[in-house]
């Protein structure tokens, strides 16, 4: 809304006026004239948004509801630029559409399944459950070196998220922390034990399990007895399983803790969110063996300084005959565990496509 009058004010006086200026470059003194009123009218513009910002409250509805929103607001736009219909026909169709958007309720998620979304947040990883009654987070993202976290642009502030899990230290897993402490409510911090993260936590020991709207939630790793072991071998490890479903959140964890996890996976793994971003220190060559995921998803980077994920990982998985998706190609991805057939829902157009699946091939 507020578009409608920052758009016509910026195109037309703000441009012509900065055009203006540009012409009469061979005169400074003129020139001046035009670049003083583009100067005021954009000191106009800044205080406005800022204005607009600070009582307004920003909204982005959730990713499933802008498609039928949008389509409202397109049909709203043709009652009134089609030629030919009545004033009063225009009047009714606008107030049924907003009637039909303001009260449009988004269907809800049935008991025994979760909507998962792997956020394109670049070098990192942030993944949201859904389900029934309860929203989650597995990892916060990055934040990068300017300050910026990408968790600072994903929900309007003041959402409510029942459980976070910060699966370690990692700047790259837990540099959102602070964005969602301080911009929005959460019910319980998770992370590994004796691990400083940034807040308080209960710890996400081996065996620590609850179930809600059918879901299974379970720790695999770490153990209590792992203090030893690297930061990313703490890694919290989660199963996800819905149905006959079943997901697994690796974090960072590498080989030695695969090993030790062959024999508590349960198989068939639908979904394997593989661990540090696909890096060859993960997914061992007896790990890729044993799980035989369906479906890999690697949170990494475009170009990304590491190199992840390594050729000799994703050439693996390929021989294992997993699907193979990767967010610095595909951008976030979304499936709902526990829906029969389970669908991948890239939001970038698909590039490789082989069926069902994306071909995931490493740059070199």
């Amino acid at each position: 809304m507020i578009n409608l009058v920052a758009v016509p004010l910026v195109g037309s006086l703000m441009v012509p006026l900065g055009l203006a200026g540009w012409a009469l470059a061979w005169s400074p003194g003129l020139a001046m004239l035009p670049w003083r009123a583009f100067d005021a009218l954009a000191q106009l513009v800044w205080q406005g948004l800022a204005w607009m910002g600070e009582i307004v409250p920003s909204w982005l509805p959730p990713g499933e509801e802008i498609p039928p929103l949008a389509l409202l607001l397109a049909a709203w736009g043709g009652a009134w630029l089609m030629p030919g219909l009545a004033r009063s026909v225009r009047v009714w169709a606008s107030l049924s559409l907003i009637a039909l958007a303001l009260t449009w309720q988004p269907s809800t998620i049935p008991p025994g399944r979760v909507v998962v979304t792997v956020h394109d947040v670049g070098q990192g990883q942030l993944v949201e459950l859904r389900s029934a009654t309860q929203r989650m987070l597995f990892d916060t993202g990055p934040r990068y070196g300017s300050g910026f976290a990408p968790a600072a642009t994903l929900w309007p502030p003041g959402r409510r998220f029942d459980d976070v899990i910060v699966s370690h230290s990692d700047r790259d897993h837990a540099g959102g922390v602070a964005t969602l402490r301080d911009m929005h409510h959460v019910g319980r911090w998770w992370g590994p034990p004796n691990m400083a993260v940034g807040v308080a936590t209960h710890a996400c020991r081996q065996g620590v399990a609850w179930r809600r709207d059918e879901v299974i939630y379970r720790f695999l790793s770490p153990r209590s007895g792992d203090s030893a072991l690297s930061d990313n071998d703490r890694s919290c490890v989660l199963s996800v399983t819905a149905g006959e479903q079943r997901l697994l959140i690796m974090g960072d964890a590498g080989t030695t803790i695969e090993r030790r996890l062959l024999r508590d996976i349960e198989r068939p793994l639908t979904v394997l969110i593989a661990g540090h971003h696909g890096s060859r220190t993960s997914s061992s060559p007896a790990f890729v063996a044993r799980v035989r995921p369906r479906h890999v998803i690697f949170s990494a980077g475009r170009d990304n300084a590491h190199g992840h994920p390594h050729p000799e990982v994703v050439r693996r998985f390929r021989r294992a005959g997993s699907c193979l998706w990767n967010t610095a190609v595909d951008g976030a991805l979304r499936f709902t565990l526990g829906e029969a057939p389970l669908r991948m829902r890239p939001a970038r157009p698909p590039g490789g496509v082989e069926g069902p699946c994306i071909g995931v091939e490493s740059g070199d």
